[in-house]
Parts: structure tokens; C-alpha cells; sequence
């Protein structure tokens, strides 16, 4: 029994190992350019979160820099309440705005994200849980602006 188990892991490792897997931004990690947040306005938890999230990509020594204007706006609304009017459901929403400058050219855009969130009633937990999405939140964003930054510069 011991050696069909050892066979079978041993065949699933070249499996997992040859698949070619890797990630769509791995290459991005290399991109030549530099990313300074000038002005930050709106939620500022979530905007500390992007611009930690912007640093991973921002290389201090490129030529090429991009001035990054953040406006943020985070909400939490009640969706749904108990019998006894207590909430038990809320919608968490995050709208950012971005202003981009690159050699004199200025350009905007918007993302949104949101996620319905059911209320813990450990209250320590709910709290980590909100935290955990906004990090989730500012780590999507980070993402889609990274590849409005690549188009800018392909154009």
C-alpha cells in the first residue's frame, strides 16, 4: 500500500512541478519604472494599503517615473437587519480614483470593487475580516492600474 501511495505522490509532483504554471504579472515584478504617490485624498486605511501595494512594483533607480494622484472612498452599508433591527449583512464598497502624469501627459481612471459581508458577531474578528478585504481590495486595484500604467507605456 505504502508503494502505490509513494508512486502516486511521486507522479502528482511531476505533475504539479511540469504544469508551466506562472503568473500573468511575475514579469511585472521587472517593469523599468518608478511610482511616487503625490497626493493621496479619501479613505486613508485603504490608501496606505495602495500605496504599499504600489511600492512592490516601483523601481527607485528607473529613469522613467510616474506621479500617481490617489482619491479613495470607502463605504459599509447595512443591506440587512434581524427581527430586533440589529444588522446582519453589509455591502463593503471601495471606489478609487487615480491621476497618472508621465512625461506631461495626464491620465484618469476609476476602479471599483465591492463584496457583500455577512456580521460576525465576534466584533475582534469582524474587524480583521473588514481589514483583510480592504488589503484584498487594494491589492486588485493595485493590479488593474499596474496594467493601465504598462498601456500608457506601450503607447
Amino acid at each position: 500500500m505504502n508503494i502505490i501511495k509513494n508512486i502516486v505522490l511521486t507522479i502528482m509532483l511531476f505533475v504539479i512541478s511540469g504544469c508551466g504554471y506562472s503568473s500573468i504579472y511575475s514579469k511585472q515584478n521587472y517593469q523599468d519604472f518608478q511610482i511616487e504617490v503625490i497626493k493621496i485624498q479619501g479613505d486613508n486605511e485603504f490608501n496606505n494599503y495602495i500605496k504599499n501595494e504600489l511600492k512592490l512594483y516601483s523601481n527607485i533607480n528607473s529613469n522613467k517615473k510616474y506621479l500617481i494622484e490617489i482619491n479613495s472612498h470607502y463605504k459599509k452599508i447595512i443591506i440587512s437587519k434581524n427581527a430586533s433591527g440589529t444588522a446582519t449583512n453589509y455591502n463593503l464598497t471601495v471606489s478609487t480614483n487615480f491621476t497618472v502624469i508621465v512625461n506631461d501627459k495626464v491620465k484618469s481612471f476609476q476602479f471599483k470593487d465591492s463584496i457583500n459581508m455577512k456580521k460576525n458577531n465576534n466584533s475582534f474578528e469582524q474587524k480583521k475580516y473588514e481589514e483583510s478585504i480592504k488589503r484584498n481590495f487594494a491589492s486588485s486595484i493595485r493590479e488593474k492600474l499596474i496594467i493601465k500604467i504598462l498601456s500608457i507605456n506601450d503607447n
